[in-house]
């Protein structure tokens, strides 16, 4: 009789060689594929378990049982105006933009992820977290009807308190408030939980992603920062609640983001978005039947697409986003992310760009808050750099601005990085922006952070000790793990 631990290590490799050829069935991109392969090779038994954990794709049946974006359907019956309105909107942006990218771009968002043209809209920008909490919570005392929130991260700290104080005033008055928070980003205890929903405040983890029964799910995060207040007003972009977005916190100097506030017609596809995460959360129906206002007293004819994605979506809309905005460019692109790593598309998208003559320019952060990512970046570089793309890094603080800005007349502005995680495995949101004033705004601090920003080239890369290229080679082998 065999012993009983070479039965086990036999049933072990048995049980590898079964999730290979089911990962290999699942035809996967190469990458990924060769990147779990490597991790059974060498970490046969802790693998396993990084795969049950982190590998395995969200289930049929659970796919099943998430209500779809579909906001077409979704929206059509409160607002069949928007979805009928945007043949002409489209003509009017035809006309505005001789350039046939956007027509791709509105017909790409309109196919791949139920993206409304909506047009009737006002944009602020918020570049520091100051100017956008104190905004915020100006916004938030004024809410008559409801306050809807969806964070990747809820810190329980002097931001919040402020906030949480404001929310528990609101619903005393009889507004509704609800917040979803990712369940993996925060560690939000009982006893806090049960305070905040004691005063009226409905707050849960998005779809209990944490639940043991669910281990497979926990490398899906919902990466999104969204509010809507009333059917008036929405936000959305890289800031997370939590007062690090304000002062750069113990680690960092300072902090530089990018966040938006929204008045109009959007605001309704924000809701239909956050009723989707809602219900697939608590299973409860929102039924808000909100009301488009007819004007604004600073109305502006600003052009919007909001997209979402997320692992149950069936495309990677925000990744053939980026894709068809660097593609569509003609004269410069301009990227700031805090993570860049991109897949095989995209490089080859900037790579195209660049050496067609157009300007590319990538900031990148130059305070690590996470090395994997940030040594696997370097080894993008080399090609790009070669066919002229330009990279900086900056130094005033933590840049986790999550920008596009192609030709200052067309941007995108979001949670969604530039880098594999946030094209398939995370819940993310982007707006996209037909408007030459948000497009210069965006350009404008694009310059000014250029002054807090060191440059890397060619001769700096080559410059980095062979001993560091291998370790950043090593890392970029579980790029798409990252």
């Amino acid at each position: 009789m065999l012993p009983w631990n070479t039965i086990f290590i036999a049933a072990l490799y048995v049980y590898i060689f079964v999730v290979i050829v089911y990962l290999l069935l699942e035809n996967r991109e190469t990458a990924t594929t060769f990147s779990w392969l490597l991790i059974f090779i060498f970490l046969p038994f802790a693998g396993i378990i990084f795969y049950l954990l982190f590998g395995r794709g969200l289930r049929r049946k659970t796919k099943k049982s998430f209500i779809q974006q579909d906001l077409v359907n979704r929206l059509s019956y409160t607002h069949d105006q928007l979805i009928e309105q945007q043949k002409h909107e489209i003509k009017i942006l035809h006309h505005r933009y001789v350039s046939s990218g956007n027509r791709k771009l509105i017909q790409l968002l309109y196919r791949n992820s139920d993206s409304i043209l909506t047009r009737l809209n006002s944009v602020k920008v918020f570049f520091n977290g100051k100017e956008k909490f104190d905004v915020l919570i100006d916004d938030l005392k004024k809410a008559t009807r409801y306050i809807h929130m969806e964070y990747f991260i809820w810190t329980s700290d002097t931001l919040t308190v402020r906030v949480v104080n404001v929310l528990k005033e609101r619903a005393a008055s009889g507004v509704q408030i609800k917040i979803l928070y990712d369940a993996v980003g925060n560690y939000l205890s009982s006893r806090y939980l049960t305070k905040l929903r004691k005063a009226g405040i409905q707050i849960y983890p998005y779809y209990n992603f944490l639940s043991p029964l669910k281990p497979h799910t926990l490398n899906y995060r919902n990466h999104r920062k969204i509010i809507i207040i009333d059917d008036t007003t929405g936000y959305l972009g890289g800031m997370n609640m939590g007062e690090e977005y304000i002062t750069g916190g113990k680690r960092f100097p300072a902090w530089r983001d990018t966040h938006i506030r929204i008045q109009g017609e959007s605001v309704a596809v924000l809701q239909g978005i956050f009723s989707v995460s809602w219900t697939n959360t608590t299973k409860e129906t929102l039924d808000m039947k909100p009301v488009i206002p007819v004007q604004y007293p600073d109305q502006v004819n600003t052009h919007i697409q909001v997209t979402a994605s997320g692992p149950d979506s069936q495309w990677e809309s925000i990744k053939q986003l980026y894709f068809l905005l660097i593609s569509s460019a003609e004269h410069a692109i301009f990227i700031q992310t805090p993570y860049f790593i991109p897949d095989a598309s995209i490089v080859m998208a900037l790579k195209t760009a660049a050496l067609s003559g157009i300007d590319v320019r990538i900031m990148l952060t130059g305070w690590v808050d996470k090395r994997l990512p940030y040594w696997t970046a370097y080894t993008f570089m080399k090609g790009l750099l070669d066919a002229g793309v330009r990279f900086y890094y900056y130094t005033g603080g933590f840049m986790h601005a999550k920008t596009i800005v192609v030709d200052a007349q067309t941007c995108s502005v979001g949670t969604a990085n530039m880098d594999i995680r946030s094209f398939s495995l995370n819940y993310e949101i982007n707006a996209l922006i037909y408007d030459e004033g948000i497009a210069t705004i965006l350009e404008t601090q694009f310059m000014v952070d250029l002054e807090s920003s060191r440059e890397f080239t060619r001769e700096d890369y080559d410059r980095q000790p062979r001993i560091k290229r291998l370790r950043n080679s090593l890392a970029r082998l579980f790029a798409p793990l990252l």
